[in-house]
């Protein structure tokens, strides 16, 4: 999921800009907007914690459509772990967070392309190219940092793919990224809007009628069930096989 990837990775840290409190709503980028897979996320940020909301397409075209939603919470009060919600069926799914690791840069290329406009704002825009992975553009918001709470969540887990990130802070671009499209414009994801305000400390917490579940698929509605057995009916035996062993094995 590479919308929540650039988003778990990218981190600001110059004195300049401000720490950002608020939501920012954001949608797919698709050459194939009639392909199922992520469509959006609304990405909540403050100093008491992290807050991601994703809505995947389940239908295919020519087939049934649905849409699946779910809620990734994460509190600074418990730093080494996140919660996923589904809201359909009132679980969670506590999940502990990956050590952080070292990103690689070497291998990374950095080109800045200048200034533009985006959302009324002023961002920056970035060419990252790595050997072994097709070039990608950045547009970052180097007038706004994440919350110093939310840079330590977002650093856990980094490994050589998020190479390129750690390449654009050492480069100098530093911010909360807005746009991520291929190089070609024809995939990827942008912001559709920017809101700072301050957030309660019960949006990043488990409400309190969820119960546990004991996997993602436990998670799930029967509706949303039968949506998700429609896209594995699509898929080689070796996709499929790949894909519920994942979610079997999601505690």
């Amino acid at each position: 999921m590479r919308l929540l990837l650039v988003c778990l990775t990218l981190f600001a840290t110059q004195a300049l800009a401000s720490d950002f409190e608020g939501v920012i709503i954001s949608k797919t980028v698709s050459a194939d907007p009639g392909k199922g897979g992520l469509q959006a996320m609304v990405l909540s940020l403050s100093p008491t914690g992290v807050r991601v909301e994703v809505t995947v397409a389940t239908g295919q075209r020519g087939g049934p459509a649905g849409d699946f939603r779910s809620t990734m919470v994460w509190s600074s009060a418990a730093p080494s772990t996140s919660y996923l919600l589904n809201a359909a069926t009132k679980t969670y799914l506590k999940q502990d967070l990956p050590q952080t690791t070292d990103a690689a840069t070497d291998s990374v290329k950095v080109e800045k392309l200048g200034k533009t406009s985006f959302l009324g704002r002023t961002v920056e825009k970035v060419r990252v190219s790595d050997a072994g992975h097709p070039p990608r553009e950045y547009w970052v918001d180097t007038s706004l940092r994440f919350p110093a709470a939310a840079r330590s969540v977002f650093s856990m887990g980094r490994n050589t793919k998020s190479g390129a990130f750690a390449a654009m802070e050492k480069a100098g671009v530093m911010g909360i990224p807005l746009k991520d499209v291929s190089a070609d414009g024809t995939s990827g994801w942008e912001a559709t809007s920017v809101e700072q305000k301050h957030l309660p400390a019960s949006t990043f917490q488990v409400p309190s009628d969820y119960h546990e579940g004991k996997s993602f698929l436990d998670m799930m509605s029967p509706d949303q069930q039968a949506a998700m057995q429609q896209r594995l009916n699509g898929m080689t035996p070796e996709q499929r096989a790949k894909l519920e062993d994942m979610m079997k094995n999601s505690k």
